[in-house]
């Protein structure tokens, strides 16, 4: 029996190095950055114009993931959106007059001030419908100012960069 201890100590390291590892994986901020990421793209994204109930679950599943003093700045000479009200106001209003849209995000670039608060840059690319039935594709660079408040991350603030801002 002597032979099989260094295996048991072996299996016992490799157990905990898994714990270890899983343990920061789960509470890696980094890692509700990017489901929070992902969880706008699916609100904003739709294949058809919605009016119905499934549109009004989305939008309304929406306020977890903005503070109550939420600001949009989407530039381009139009009035900044702000409170989480209008916000979620104008989703509702895009994915009931937009024949299709898919938002994606591509490379954030997460910055943690501290355990609460955040930043990320991201590529936000958005695929509409033209006139003409075809996807039409734009990217924009998007700045977050992000807080953490209840256990989750929520936007504070969203901001469209000049485009001759990079990464």
């Amino acid at each position: 029996m002597p032979a099989s201890t260094p295996v048991r100590v072996a299996i016992a390291i490799a157990a905990l190095v898994a714990m270890l590892g899983g343990y920061w994986w789960w509470s890696n901020p980094g890692r509700g950055v990017h489901r929070l990421l992902s969880d706008v793209a699916s609100t904003l994204s739709h294949d058809e114009p919605e009016a119905d109930l499934r549109s009004i679950t989305a939008v309304a599943a929406l306020q977890a993931h903005l503070t109550p003093d939420v600001s949009v700045d989407i530039g381009r000479s139009s009035t900044p959106l702000r409170g989480r009200q209008e916000v979620i106001a104008m989703v509702a209003r895009l994915r009931a007059s937009s024949s299709m849209m898919r938002v994606q995000f591509f490379d954030p670039d997460i910055q943690f001030s501290d355990d609460s608060s955040g930043t990320t840059r991201v590529t936000v690319q958005v695929t509409t419908r033209g006139a003409g039935g075809e996807e039409v594709a734009a990217a924009h660079v998007v700045s977050f100012a992000l807080v953490r408040a209840d256990g989750r991350w929520q936007i504070a603030s969203a901001r469209i960069l000049p485009e001759d801002a990079s990464l």
